[in-house]
Parts: structure tokens; sequence; C-alpha cells
């Protein structure tokens, strides 16, 4: 191995150190992980990066892999048949991106993932990931929590477009997204409460709300 390849793997190896590190730190808030338990799991991630725009999943792939989102902002996305798109979430630091049905049953993914801004991720394979949780109880306990949450925050979600008004949920997602709201172009956002560029501006000057970021 030559000077520059050494040099390109210990580079390599400190960005992972330092993304799992980040990680740690984010699940940690779930579920505490003695070393053992944190040592097993180190081998099996992945860094991997994706630039704002790029394609993180998509529809129609059958999906095999789970990232854990460190920085950036992606956005969960339906394409119909005549090109439209209908947003269905987004995710920041903290959150895992994939495809559950996909990865359980190994049917295509009905859904796109993109990446909004620049998103660094570490991954893991859902086969290594099962592994973890048939010999850890820490992964396991992580796993059965993230779930948890994605039930509660899709029934939520469900309860919303059903029983509030658009401008209702709107305020919602202020509150939900306060931290990176700002950084995700309101058109985007109409799509994701399944009204217009139009329909939300209205709502916004209701509100006596800034155009921070109209796209």
């Amino acid at each position: 191995m030559n000077r520059l390849s050494v040099m390109d793997a210990l580079h390599m190896d400190k960005e992972k150190q330092r993304r799992l590190m980040h990680l740690k730190e984010n699940l940690s808030r779930i579920t505490s992980f003695p070393d053992s338990s944190w040592a097993a799991a180190e081998q099996v991630f992945s860094c991997r990066s994706f630039a704002a725009q790029a394609s993180i999943i998509e529809a129609g792939d059958v999906i095999a892999e789970l990232h854990f989102l460190l920085s950036g902002i992606a956005r969960y996305y339906y394409l119909t048949p005549d090109g439209k798109e209908f947003n269905k979430s987004f995710a920041r630091c903290g959150q895992v991106l994939s495809s559950v049905s996909s990865l359980v049953s190994g049917t295509p993914s009905p859904f796109f993932i993109q990446a909004l801004e620049p998103c660094e991720c570490l991954s893991i394979q859902y086969a290594d990931l099962t592994m973890l949780c048939d010999t850890h109880r820490e992964w396991e306990s992580l796993v059965r929590r993230l779930l948890e949450q994605l039930v509660i925050k899709k029934e939520r979600r469900e309860a919303d477009f059903l029983l509030l008004s658009a401008a209702e949920q709107y305020k919602k997602y202020l509150v939900e997204f306060a931290d990176v709201a700002d950084r995700i172009p309101h058109y985007h956002v109409a799509s994701y409460l399944g009204i217009t560029d139009v329909a939300l501006s209205r709502i916004r000057k209701r509100l006596c709300l800034i155009q921070v970021n109209p796209g």
C-alpha cells in the first residue's frame, strides 16, 4: 500500500470513528449501549454520503439497508404515473432512512427518499442489524423503540389529515420541524400538507409569517 493509500485509509477510519461517536450519542438518548454491544456494531456500519438532490432510495428497488442520518435533511415522496410528486415525510439528524415494508417482506419500495441537502449517514445491512438484535438485547430494544416511534408518527399523521385544517396542520409542522423548518422549501411543505403553493402562501400570510424559504 503506497503512502497516499495509507493516508486515505487513515482518513476514512478517522471519519468513520467521528460518525460512530455521533451516532452513539444520538442512539444513547433511546437506549444505553455497553461497550461490548456497541463494539459488535462498529464493524458492520459503513459511511455513506449523499449530495443535495441525490436519490437515497428509489421506488421499485428492493431495499436491504438502513441509513442512520447524522446531518442534512431528506424527504420521502411518492411519484404518480403521470409524474406528480407527493411528499410523505421529512427526516433530519437522528432519524433512520429506509423502507420497512421492503426490508421485511422483500418487496419493492413504494416510495423514494431524496436528500434535500448534503447528508451524512452511517449505513447498515438489515441482515447485520437483525444479527445484532439476535445477539445483543440493547439493539433489539433500540429497533423496537424506533418502530414504536414510527407507528406513533404514522397514526398522528393520518389523524391530522382527517381531523385538522390545512392551517392547523401547518402549525403542527412548524412545531414538529422547528429546528429545520426554514431549510425546507415551501413547495415541498405544501406537498407534504396536501395543498398548493398558493394555499400555503395564503396560510402563511394569515399567520403573519415572513417568507423565509420559499424555495
